[in-house]
């Protein structure tokens, strides 16, 4: 696996480790999980010639990946072709790769002057525009450490690809044609390869890629339009080979694939960067076989326009829009450069920050560019019907773009694009990095509540758990509440947070305005689910669920595999926490002194009843949930304070006593920290732990939380102990995620792996381990 390559929704491609252009993730009906090829067409190759030496062509891959999994078993989700055999490819270990996202380098070791190659994606912070471009920009730099003079040439071949290949239900692109462009007073020249025919599905409509490089005047430019995919690669290989040129020509008549060369000569102790850039316009994306048709947004920056109910607009979009997005990226090369390592840079050089940490942090990353690829720019057209006989989903405010993500890339659950119970632990990089995502899913989510026939809060935005699904047009509906009849009763608790949460940060009334009464809906849902006898939110018994359970399966939670009776306190300190964000914004908004009053007074019970049940003076911890006859050992979760670190980010009241809170923190700590891989490495915490042992997989997610919890009270309070038990929690989880070559991990971590066989995993691709982001908000801002 690699870098992921691609703009926010654009569609994405990863580099990866071989120096391939795979896995793939273009979204809509056909992609549910990634697309494990790679293109044996796409590359880089190098041309060097030492003084008056014969010149030398590498190809700049190795074999493709033919992985297998940590027992020795084929491992077709990493698995992929070879590039073309004519081509002179790499051996392993002839180069390095190293990422740090959204920036990817590869060094490599067989030429004799120093070659590398940048490539990343205008990934930043704050910029809406940029960060949804079909953009790949590929630096590649040439050192000349040698004492001649050298010529090298350096050549980027492409095939003119579907998006889709081999998938269900099938993409049909045809009517495949190329052709050179060029702007000569920026020094930019391309090779575009389209797609239009009449019988080509909505996925490949008017669909292209756009190879570009800019030169200077002392460097040379060579093309062609067309070469024969389909072959062994020899016909474009052998010219590059024997001169460094391509011709300028077409090779075939079938536009399968183009390619471009720069060649230039260094002088001894010269060094040069040449700017290569790959876009794309492949401008919908359909679900459904193609019922749903959307414009992904990166078009609403190159004409494409919607209505006041977000609709596209009928050809308002040029199409065909590759080379445009292509030339004004390499004009503005070195502005966006700097746009990105703005927000890039602090995080890197931070004192404050481990190595381990920045590393789990950024390239983790990468999950919002490659878990998606409907980040949309309108309705392009729907003959699904509605669900709710209404308007669809994200046509209330004007200028919303709806956002579908997925809880995990290799396959998961689409909780209204926004990963429901596992979204709020990815949450905070939403916040932080991109908040008119953050803005748009809290907006869709109050629409989809307020539109919603059940008395609750309705669930899924699916594109997989009902096969053919619609999203924000149809959805799974949810059911009434009761106390002990609901599952995952953090959801709702969450979604009240994170309304409120996106509010306060950006000061928007007119935000909380529109979502208040979602807000109240959903609060009222979670309070149907309060006893007679206590005054926080009963659960489903895991272990002696209720005969009128109302839902699929006893789950209390995010972590539904840990057995619970009647309360447990993840839940319970959820509730509080949404309790707080309920009285702030009603009081905001001008709710009645007597509804505000009944609001505290809830809170005060709820917090009195939290330190009933969960707290235990003699251990000094709080338990998980409560004994029922089957177990009667009182366990600590370790994510259980997730919402004190949601509550101080907020500047909301503290959940939980903070003299028991600290107190808990490092008891559990005591239980859970020991552990250590064969080679002597710390592998983090388990899920439970009590004063007989701990016990679960490492969830990454509950890790980083957890650290956080540590870094937070440390600070607060004043404990440098608490601070460094934070730290090394979240380093020994980032180090056994992305610095054990042998797991295969990076780009691709896994929900839990196993303390006492850290190669064995489940659930590749994890949303919820951006909550690394969780530990770097703190060690860069406090």
């Amino acid at each position: 696996m690699g870098i992921p390559l691609g703009g926010i929704g654009a569609g994405s491609f990863m580099i990866n480790q071989s120096g391939m252009f795979g896995p793939w993730f273009f979204g809509g009906s056909q992609d549910k999980a990634w697309e494990s090829r790679a293109l044996p067409q796409a590359a880089f190759h190098v041309r060097e010639q030492i003084g008056d030496q014969p010149a030398e062509t590498r190809t700049l891959a190795t074999g493709g990946s033919h992985a297998v999994d940590y027992k020795g078993d084929p491992l077709p989700t990493r698995s992929w072709d070879d590039p073309l055999p004519a081509w002179n490819t790499l051996a392993k270990g002839d180069a390095d790769y190293s990422a740090l996202y959204p920036f990817g380098w590869m060094t490599y070791k067989t030429f004799k002057t120093d070659v590398s190659m940048r490539f990343y994606s205008p990934i930043v912070a704050n910029d809406e525009s940029l960060s949804s471009l079909p953009v790949a920009n590929f630096d590649v730099r040439i050192a000349n450490t040698t004492g001649q003079t050298a010529k090298i040439s350096t050549m980027f071949t492409m095939p003119n690809v579907a998006a889709h290949v081999g998938t269900q239900p099938a993409t049909v692109r045809e009517g495949l044609s190329s052709q050179f462009r060029e702007d000569k007073a920026h020094g930019i020249r391309a090779v575009t390869l389209s797609a239009d025919s009449p019988n080509n599905t909505p996925d490949a409509t008017k669909s292209e890629w756009t190879i570009a490089a800019k030169t200077d005047k002392s460097e040379s430019f060579s093309y062609t339009t067309s070469w024969n995919a389909s072959g062994d690669g020899s016909d474009v290989y052998k010219p590059f080979t024997a001169t460094g040129s391509l011709g300028d020509k077409p090779l075939d008549s079938s536009s399968s694939a183009g390619a471009i060369a720069v060649s230039a000569t260094l002088k001894p102790g010269e060094v040069k960067t040449i700017p290569f850039t790959l876009t794309w316009d492949f401008p919908q994306v359909s679900f459904d076989n193609n019922k749903t048709v959307w414009m992904r947004h990166y078009t609403n920056y190159y004409g494409a326009k919607e209505t006041k109910t977000n609709d596209y607009v009928p050809g308002s979009y040029p199409f065909h829009q590759s080379y445009a997005i292509a030339r004004d990226a390499l004009i503005s090369r070195q502005q966006t450069l700097a746009k990105v390592m703005k927000w890039w840079s602090p995080i890197v050089n931070s004192p404050t920050i481990p190595e381990s940490v920045k590393e789990g942090a950024l390239n983790q990353l990468a999950n919002v560019t490659f878990h998606t690829a409907l980040w949309e720019g309108g309705l392009v057209s729907n003959t699904a019907p509605v669900i709710t006989g209404g308007q669809r989903i994200g046509s209330q405010v004007p200028g919303t773009h709806s956002y579908l993500g997925l809880d995990a890339n290799s396959g998961g659950l689409s909780t209204l694009g926004q990963g429901g119970e596992i979204g709020i632990y990815s949450y905070i990089v939403y916040s932080k990095l991109f908040p008119f995502i953050e803005r748009d899913r809290m907006e869709n989510k109050a629409e989809a509540i307020m539109a919603s026939t059940s008395h609750g809060d309705p669930w899924d935005f699916s594109v997989n758990e009902n096969d053919g699904d619609n999203p924000f047009v149809s959805w799974n509906q949810g059911t009434d509440s009761g106390p002990g009849l609901s599952w995952f009763l953090d959801r709702p608790a969450e979604n009240v947070f994170r309304m409120y949460d996106y509010a306060e940060r950006h000061h928007d009334t007119k935000f909380l305005k529109f979502v208040y009464p979602a807000m109240k809906k959903t609060f009222a849902y979670l309070q149907k689910t309060i006893p007679a006898d206590y005054a926080l939110p009963e659960v489903p018994s895991a272990n002696h669920p209720s005969p009128n359970l109302l839902s699929p399966q006893a789950m209390s939670n995010a972590y539904n595999g840990i057995p619970s009776n009647r309360f447990d306190s993840y839940v319970s300190s959820l509730y509080i926490l949404a309790t707080e964000a309920m009285i702030s914004a009603g009081q905001q908004v001008g709710e009645p002194a007597p509804v505000i009053a009944k609001l505290k007074g809830d809170l005060t019970a709820a917090k009195a009843d939290f330190e009933k049940l969960f707290w235990l003076p003699d251990a000094g911890y709080y338990r998980y949930t409560l004994p029922d006859g089957t177990d009667s050992t009182d366990n600590a979760m370790i994510a259980t304070f997730l919402a004190q670190y949601l509550a101080e980010r907020a500047g909301l009241p503290d959940v939980v006593n903070q003299e028991h809170y600290e107190r808990h923190l490092q008891t559990v700590y005591s239980f859970v920290s020991r552990l250590k891989d064969p080679q002597g490495r710390p592998v983090g915490a388990n899920l439970l732990g009590s004063a007989t042992g701990s016990s679960g997989s490492i969830w990454p997610q509950a890790n980083y939380a957890f650290a956080a919890n540590l870094i937070g009270a440390g600070k607060r309070s004043q404990n440098p102990t608490l601070v460094s038990d934070g730290v090394g929690l979240a380093s020994a989880v980032a180090g056994q995620l992305w610095d054990v070559p042998e797991h295969g991990y990076e780009f691709n971590t896994p929900i839990t792996y196993e303390a006492n066989d850290t190669g064995s995993f489940l659930y590749p691709g994890w949303e919820g381990n951006l909550a690394a982001w969780q530990v770097v908000d703190l060690l860069s801002s406090r």
